[in-house]
C-alpha cells in the first residue's frame, strides 16, 4: 500500500490547487482515455494536493469540509477531464465508508495522514460467511471506479444466513487494495479513464474489525454527515462532475463562436443573434443547475442532527438527477451550436458530449427512476395538504 503521509495543504488552497493541475491534466487526456486509467502519478498528484482528504475530518488530519465546499474541487477538475474528477470523487468517499467499521480500525486507516485514495462499491453483490472472528467474502463487484490507484477497497456482501427485518442481512468488509483482483472490463464510450473494473475475491478473510453493517448510523459520528444514511449523502459529487463538463463545454463553444465564420456567414459565429440567444440561454441554464446542486449541499448541512426525512431523501436524489441533466442539455447544446467543427475528434465537445451522458447514466442521478418517487411522496394521502 502507498505511503500516505504527506505534507498538509491549507484548507484555504483545495480549490486552488485543484486548478494549478488543470494544464497538466489537460494535457494527458488523450492518454487517460487510451489507458483507461488515471495513471499513478497523476493519482499522487491528486492526493498531495489535498483531493481526497476534503471529508475527513479535522481530529484525522483531514480538512472536514462541508460538500458545498468539497464540490467545487470536483467542478474545477472536470473542467479538465471528466474522468479525473469522478476518481477524485469517488476516492474522496472513503470516510463516509469507514465511519462504519470499529472506531479504532478507523483511526489505523488514517494513522499514516488523511490521504487516503478509497475505491469500491455499495451494492451488496458478493457474499459473506462467518468465520471465527472474521468473515469470508466472495464475489465480484462491478464499477470500483479507481480501484487501480486505491489504498483500500471496499467489498459489500449478503451475510450468509442471516436476515433482517428489511430483507437480508449484510456486511460491509475494507480491504488493502492489494487484496483484491482487479478484473480488466471497462470499455466504454464515455468515462474512459475512471477505470471502473470489477474487483474480485474468493473466499478472503477478512477480520471482524475491518468489517461493518450499513443497517444502522455509525456509532462515532467522525464527520457531521456521518449522522445521515449513506446514500443521503452520495450523489452529489458526481453530478458536480457534470457541472464541471458543462462548465468546459460553454467554454469550448464560446472559444469556437469567436474563432469560427460559419459557411456562408460573413462574420464570425459570435455575431450571429441566434448564436448570442442560445449561448445566453446555455449559461444560464448551467447557473441554475449549479445553484440548485450547491443548494442540495447546503440542505444536507443544515439537515444534520435532524429525523430522517424519506420525503426529503427522495426529493433530494430528484434534485441532483434534475442538476446532472440539465448540465448534460447544456453540453448537448453546446455540440449543436458548435456545427460541424464538433464533429472531429481534435474537439474537445467530443468527449465533453460522451462524459456527460455516462454521468447521467448513473443511478443516483438517472431522470428514469428519479421524478416517480417524488411524485407519489406529494400524492399520498399521508403527505397531503
Amino acid at each position: 500500500m502507498s505511503e500516505v503521509s504527506v505534507t498538509a495543504p491549507a484548507r484555504t488552497s483545495a480549490v486552488g490547487k485543484a486548478r494549478a493541475l488543470l494544464p497538466e491534466i489537460s494535457s494527458q487526456v488523450e492518454a487517460i482515455e487510451q489507458a483507461r486509467a488515471v495513471p499513478r502519478d497523476l493519482a499522487e498528484k491528486l492526493r498531495l494536493a489535498g483531493v481526497f482528504r476534503r471529508y475527513v475530518p479535522r481530529s484525522h488530519g483531514g480538512d472536514e469540509m462541508w460538500p458545498d465546499e468539497g464540490l467545487t474541487v470536483i467542478e474545477e477538475l472536470a473542467r479538465a477531464d471528466a474522468s479525473v474528477a469522478w476518481v477524485a470523487a469517488v476516492g474522496s468517499e472513503g470516510p463516509s465508508f469507514y465511519a462504519y467499521l470499529p472506531p479504532e480500525t478507523y483511526d489505523k486507516i488514517y494513522s499514516a495522514g488523511p490521504d487516503v485514495i478509497h475505491s469500491g462499491v455499495i451494492n451488496a453483490t458478493g457474499r459473506a460467511v462467518r468465520d471465527g472472528d472474521g468473515y469470508r467474502f466472495s464475489g465480484r463487484w462491478s464499477f470500483a471506479s479507481g480501484s487501480n490507484n486505491a489504498d483500500y477497497i471496499c467489498i459489500h456482501g449478503v451475510l450468509d444466513g442471516e436476515s433482517t427485518g428489511a430483507g437480508p442481512a449484510t456486511r460491509l468488509g475494507v480491504v488493502p487494495a492489494d487484496k483484491v483482483q482487479i478484473d480488466d472490463v471497462w470499455r466504454t464510450s464515455g468515462l474512459k479513464g475512471t477505470a471502473s473494473n470489477d474487483i474480485v475475491v474468493n473466499d478472503l478473510f477478512v477480520p471482524e474489525e475491518w468489517t461493518g453493517t450499513f443497517a444502522e448510523l455509525p456509532k462515532v459520528a467522525r464527520h457531521p454527515l456521518d449522522q445521515r444514511p449513506l446514500l443521503a449523502r452520495f450523489g452529489a459529487e458526481f453530478a458536480a462532475v457534470a457541472i464541471g463538463i458543462a462548465q468546459a463545454a460553454l467554454d469550448d463553444i464560446l472559444d469556437i463562436a469567436r474563432n469560427k465564420v460559419p459557411a456562408t456567414s460573413p462574420s464570425k459565429l459570435a455575431a450571429d443573434p441566434v448564436a448570442q440567444y442560445m449561448v445566453g440561454n446555455l449559461a444560464t441554464d448551467l447557473y441554475m443547475a449549479r445553484t440548485l446542486l450547491h443548494q442540495v449541499a447546503r440542505d444536507d448541512q443544515a439537515s444534520v442532527g435532524g429525523p430522517i426525512d424519506n420525503a426529503a431523501m427522495v426529493s433530494r436524489r430528484a434534485r441532483l438527477s434534475k442538476a446532472a441533466s440539465v448540465a448534460a442539455s447544456v453540453v448537448e447544446g453546446a455540440y449543436s451550436l458548435s456545427g460541424t467543427t464538433g464533429m472531429f475528434e481534435s474537439c474537445p465537445l467530443q468527449r465533453r458530449i460522451r462524459d456527460v451522458r455516462a454521468v447521467t447514466q448513473h443511478y443516483l442521478l438517472s431522470a428514469r427512476s428519479a421524478f416517480g418517487p417524488v411524485g407519489v411522496s406529494l400524492l399520498s394521502n399521508d403527505t397531503a395538504r
